[in-house]
């Protein structure tokens, strides 16, 4: 069984097709690699993170 957990800008929820795209694929790409079977048995979560609480650098992100 996979587990995966991604997180993504909060903007990118404002598609209403983001989630069932990208949990399609993620799991699919689970199934290309262990099989069919883990890909039916994979867990998927979708995080929404603001920019403010989001750093990369030493900065946060909002503000580069």
């Amino acid at each position: 069984m996979a587990h995966i957990e991604a997180q993504f800008f909060a903007k990118r929820f404002e598609d209403e097709e983001f989630n069932e795209k990208m949990i399609t694929a993620l799991t699919e790409a689970v199934a290309s690699v262990l099989g069919e079977a883990a890909g039916k048995d994979t867990t998927i979560i979708l995080h929404s993170i603001e920019p403010e609480r989001w750093g990369f650098g030493g900065m946060q992100l909002s503000k580069r």
